[in-house]
């Protein structure tokens, strides 16, 4: 799903214009996961307070950055066959939440699959989206293209409130506030089928997971039965620990010569990139990238032996995602330089007077703390009292 297509079913969840049909779940409790109560109603039986509260947490189930927690998945070989998961969700939906017995099976597969401490609730909802066909320039018709037939599904912590002070109105005074459990913003949650161009995809299953260092991957493989993928933000720190590592291990190359060969290479790799399929880096690409960056080849079975144990054998990483596509950076506990990536070959590395120093010349006006000095001028007005 594009960003486009989550917005289009996020903006479906408002209370004034909602068509959510079925309300489901169960709350479960205590280190034994017990579930201690049922939902099962009608959207629409809700109370209306009840109402605004459900759509704010299955809004913050299609929140966050696509590719960052927001991620779009796709079934393992062994999920889609009879059994699989893929036919349980499918199955799921068709049934409009409205069958006890796979629910009850749904429930106890991610309370014996989702690893969480304390207490959570299982949320589901069903809904019905009339898709519009749309002409060029986006403006709706008044006819149907498809419908959009899907769940939501969402695991929220329920935690104790906070203790303190408030007022009880028939006492007339100020104490202690009773403490009660209270329902939190969803820790993961999934969207099935996926909405891909507007059209629904039932081999892609969009996945909202709250933090991406905790992705409960026992739920994707388990219950959904999906392929995880890498969040961008920890694919550029596996491809930073590849290359770190390879330094490391590799002694006797100079890191910010290696590290600006390398992003100059990301960048002009997407430069060139044809429109498409995003450009990716498997273990071969990374070693000719380290290779054209100066490893020699004897170390190069140090690259390959890092790649695959931080990504396996065949696992790719997005060009995207590993390269700095504004700036190359440069920094201490003392100082931090950063350098627009094309113009990063200005900066030199020079022994002066027995010490390795980062040289930048100086030759265009800078600003210091948003003070520009004209250095040009300066520079030359030196030049003519020599």
């Amino acid at each position: 799903m594009n960003n486009s297509d989550v917005l289009e079913i996020r903006k479906r969840f408002k209370k004034e214009k909602t068509t959510i049909g079925r309300v489901t779940g169960c709350y479960v409790t205590g280190a034994d996961k017990k579930i201690q109560t049922y939902i099962d109603t009608d959207f629409v039986d809700l109370e209306e307070a009840e109402q605004f509260k459900y759509i704010e947490i299955i809004k913050k189930g299609m929140s966050g950055v696509l590719n960052k927690n927001l991620l779009s998945l796709k079934f393992k070989d062994e999920a889609q066959g009879a059994g699989g998961q893929q036919t349980s969700l499918l199955a799921l939906k068709d049934s409009e939440l409205k069958s006890k017995e796979m629910l009850d099976a749904f429930y106890q597969q991610i309370i014996d699959t989702y690893y969480y401490v304390g207490n959570y609730l299982i949320l589901l909802i069903h809904d019905v989206y009339d898709v519009m066909t749309k002409t060029e320039d986006k403006m709706s018709l008044d006819e149907s293209e498809e419908v959009y037939s899907y769940i939501l599904c969402c695991i929220c912590p329920v935690n104790l409130s906070k203790p303190g002070l408030s007022y009880h109105e028939e006492e007339n005074k100020i104490a202690n506030r009773n403490r009660d459990w209270v329902v939190d913003m969803p820790d993961a949650a999934f969207l099935y089928p996926a909405f891909n161009d507007r059209s629904s995809d039932v081999n892609e299953v969009l996945y909202y997971v709250k933090n991406i260092e905790e992705m409960h991957s026992e739920f994707i493989d388990n219950v959904l039965g999906c392929i995880e993928t890498v969040p961008s933000t920890v694919e550029k720190e596996i491809f930073n620990q590849i290359v770190e590592e390879v330094i490391n291990d590799a002694p006797g190359y100079d890191t910010f010569e290696v590290v600006r060969s390398i992003n100059s290479q990301l960048n002009d790799m997407a430069e060139n990139m044809v429109f498409g399929e995003p450009m990716t880096i498997q273990k071969d690409d990374m070693v000719d990238l380290m290779v054209k960056s100066g490893l020699k080849e004897e170390h190069i079975p140090i690259v390959e032996e890092k790649f695959e144990k931080a990504m396996g054998e065949d696992v790719k990483l997005h060009l995207d995602n590993v390269r700095e596509k504004k700036s190359l950076e440069v920094k201490s506990d003392e100082m931090q330089i950063k350098v627009k990536s094309e113009a990063a070959d200005i900066v030199e590395i020079r022994v002066i007077d027995g010490r390795k120093c980062l040289v930048i010349p100086m030759n265009s006006d800078i600003e210091v703390n948003g003070i520009m000095k004209r250095i040009v001028q300066e520079l030359n007005d030196s030049e003519e009292d020599e």
